[in-house]
């Protein structure tokens, strides 16, 4: 059993659940590296996302996923935001930055 199923297993027997899985894509550029898989193992299906450099994944339900299509250029800009960036996220609702040029 692999990290993410042993994760994701619950407190019940982990041997009685299957883990039904399989790869969709990877998708790699000069900023990044993923697996998506579809996950079919709980109550509906759902997608495994698999940062491949660093190990860190998550599991996006439908649900989630539309909130990805109905995202505003804004709040995707955010998303973006890691590392040494991480820290300049601000509210928003304040209005635009004085003194910023486009």
């Amino acid at each position: 059993m692999t990290e993410h199923e042993s994760a994701d297993a619950g407190h019940g027997d982990a041997d009685a659940r299957r883990v039904r899985r399989r790869e969709l894509a990877s998708l790699i550029n000069e900023f990044a590296a993923v697996r998506v898989s579809l996950d079919s193992t709980g109550n509906g299906d759902r997608l495994l996302v698999e940062d491949l450099e660093s190990d860190d994944y998550i599991f996006l339900s439908p649900l989630e996923l539309v909130s990805l299509c109905l995202a505003t250029p804004d709040d995707r800009e955010d998303w973006l935001r890691v590392g040494n960036y991480r820290d300049e996220r601000r509210d928003r609702s304040l209005g635009p930055v004085r003194g910023r040029t486009p």
